[in-house]
């Protein structure tokens, strides 16, 4: 093999490290996930709404005390994103984070899905609203809204499951 060649394969390597698929709620939402080397985590949601998605980690399994991302897009409005987080109990919405971690690569909708694809790194360094991705099982929550109004999604398109986003 060519000096060239190697380099070649060993930055695709590094470009992208560990990555799965996973579907959830009966493939209405399928979560695509990976971490690069470089201590960046891209994940990609196809959902089965014209609405919002959401996708967040949890220290419980739980949206209280989650770092949630919720995002999709919107006819009228475009794309939209937001890094937020879940501090209180019940149908109170959650807050947009003082530090913007999540960054929009595409959202698209047809007419039965909606694709959302976003990117943040593993450790954003923001410690309130934040936390870190780490090599270990952790709760991964998911939300999805009939419609682009981020309301109360119900309780039955939402859920939690743990994975090890490090483990592809």
């Amino acid at each position: 093999m060519s000096f060239s060649k190697a380099i070649i394969i060993l930055s695709a390597c590094i470009v992208v490290c560990l990555s799965g698929t996973v579907p959830i709620n009966d493939g209405k939402y399928i979560l695509e996930t990976r971490v690069t080397l470089a201590g960046v985590l891209s994940v990609k949601i196809t959902a089965e709404t014209t609405g919002w998605v959401g996708w967040g980690i949890s220290p419980n399994g739980s949206m209280i005390f989650s770092d949630l991302i919720i995002g999709g897009y919107d006819l009228s409005k475009g794309a939209y994103i937001g890094d937020r987080y879940a501090v209180l109990p019940g149908l109170r919405f959650p807050e947009l984070d003082a530090q913007q971690d999540a960054t929009l690569v595409s959202a698209s909708e047809n007419g039965t899905h909606t694709v959302l694809e976003f990117t943040r790194l593993v450790d954003t360094g923001d410690r309130v609203g934040d936390y870190v991705v780490e090599n270990r099982m952790q709760f991964i929550v998911w939300a999805m809204g009939a419609t682009d109004d981020i309301v109360y999604h119900g309780p039955d398109s939402r859920g939690a499951i743990e994975l090890n986003l490090m483990d592809g």
